[in-house]
Formats: structure tokens, sequence, C-alpha cells
């Protein structure tokens, strides 16, 4: 459709119908003067699971070190996975659409390399010190950890999965992947589609033979990101650390005093209520006025 403007470049113009709505009757503008205070209700993007399903694995690992020449006073552990790693497609994990079931995939789970950080005790509960030994659960079945009841070569998930899959697009073709929920810098995010984390339990620390029993719980779900609007019982009153200093400047009075915490209210996103916003709230502004110091 031709623009009904002479002017060159012409372009809509859109404005939030919460916005407009308050201006038109005659609210305070929220683009010069947001309001302050708590909503309530919280607009919130939130990541939904929709589909969710489990299974339990068990291996023993070696350590990796001796314990009892490298850590004589060792005798308690605990674990934790750092990091799950595994390649998206053909000998790892791979997602297949079921045929006419368009909602749902079958989900192949194979070679998941798991990267735990076994923390050592003494008996007194000190830590003695950290090791990160990797083993692999759902191995080929001609590798020592393979167990057809407990550490089998393959599982196959099924999982309802409405708005799709996130996808590798770095090769020529997208690829459908499964996003791993770890411990790591660059594993630690929930992202939409498919996801895959892992939960462990230590069954046994054998420290004569420096090995331990790990089952772990490898949980694969189907997430995505919707808008809610959610009660609240007001912000979080997060306690602060105190500091002893005789000095009064403004720094050390601002370090000795409150938080800071976030003042400007956030919109309702519903049917707008100007009833309590008509007034000016000073609190609100972030302009601080200048002093000028005159030497005679």
């Amino acid at each position: 459709m031709a623009c009904k403007s002479s002017k060159c470049g012409c372009k809509s113009h859109y404005v939030s119908r919460l916005i407009k709505q308050m201006n038109d009757n005659s609210c305070v503008d929220v683009c010069n003067n947001p309001i302050c205070g708590t909503p309530g209700v919280l607009n919130i993007l939130a990541p939904l699971i929709y589909d969710e399903i489990g299974i339990n694995l068990c291996t023993s690992i070696d350590l990796g070190v001796d314990i009892p020449t490298t850590y004589p006073t060792v005798t308690n552990a605990s674990v934790q996975i750092v990091n799950i790693s595994y390649e998206n497609g053909e000998g790892g994990v791979t997602v297949e659409a079921i045929a006419g079931r368009k909602h749902c995939y079958l989900v192949t789970l194979s070679n998941l390399l798991i990267t735990f950080a076994v923390k050592l005790y003494d008996s007194s509960c000190r830590l003695v010190d950290t090791i990160y030994p990797t083993a692999t659960y759902l191995p080929p079945e001609a590798d020592p950890a393979y167990d057809e009841d407990t550490n089998p070569s393959s599982v196959e998930l099924e999982i309802f999965a409405p708005y799709g899959l996130s996808y590798d697009v770095t090769g020529d073709t997208p690829t459908p992947v499964v996003t791993n929920i770890s411990f790591t810098t660059t594993t630690n995010v929930v992202t939409q589609g498919l996801n895959l984390y892992g939960i462990p339990k230590l069954l046994g620390f054998n420290v004569n033979d420096s090995t331990v029993t790990i089952g772990v719980t490898i949980v694969l779900q189907s997430l995505y990101y919707a808008g809610y609007m959610v009660a609240t019982e007001g912000k979080i009153d997060t306690p602060k650390g105190c500091t002893l200093n005789a000095d009064n400047t403004d720094c050390i009075q601002f370090v000795k005093g409150e938080l800071l915490n976030l003042a400007i209210k956030p919109l309702e996103l519903g049917l707008p209520s100007c009833s309590n916003c008509c007034k000016k709230d000073e609190c609100c502004s972030q302009v601080v006025e200048g002093t000028i110091t005159t030497e005679i």
C-alpha cells in the first residue's frame, strides 16, 4: 500500500496500548514520570516445563589417583556434576519426529560423558581436596562401564514438545539439538526446546581401591518461555552486611546505610488502573542537583 505521507521513508509508528490509555485518561506520563511502588502483580517471562521424563543410571568410576597414598587422611567424599558432554547426532543424542504424532519426539541418548567434582574430606569433615574424574554413561557395549541393567548402551525417551525444537545452525543444514544444563560457564543456562540435566548420588566410596560408585538421574525436559502475571508479596529484603568506621563522610554514610533497590514500578500489563498513578512520585527522579563551591 502506498504511503499516505509525501515524505520519504514513511514507517508505521506503534505505541503500547497501556501507555496510550494512561495518557488518554490524563494519567501520569510514565515516559517522563515513572511510577514508584510495588505492583499488585508481576509480569514475568517464565521458563515453563511442558513435559519431563527421567531415568536412573549407575556405574563405578576409578578416581585416577591413589587415595591411601596421596590423601592418607581422607575418609569421606561427596559428588557434584560439573558437566555432561555429548554429540548431537549419530552416536550421541538424536531427536526424531514421531510419525502421526506431530507434537511428540523420540530422543535417543547414548555416550554421555559426565565430569564430576568429587570432594574429599577427612574424618572431621574438613575438605582435603577436589578431584574431577569423568565417566561415560550409556557407553558402547564393548566399554568396561557397560551394564545391561544399570548402564546400557542407549535409551529412547518419548517427550511432548508442542512448540518445537532448538537447532544448531552452524552447518549447512539446521540440526535439532538437546541442550545440556550443567555447572560450567557455557552450560549453566536454560534454553527453549529440549534440555537435559543430571542429578548425582554417591552410592559408594572405596578408599582402598580409589573408586566411587555414582548413580545419576538423567532428566529430559521440554521447555518454552511465556509471559505470565503472578501475585507478589513484595520485594526481597536483602540482609545487609555492616562495617565499623568512625568517619562520617557521604561515602561512609552510604556504605553504612540501607541497601539500594529498584524503585520504579513495572507496568501491570492488564487493564490500566489510574487511580493511584496520577500523583507524581519524586522518588523516581534520577537527576541529582549539583553543588558549586565558591572560593573566597
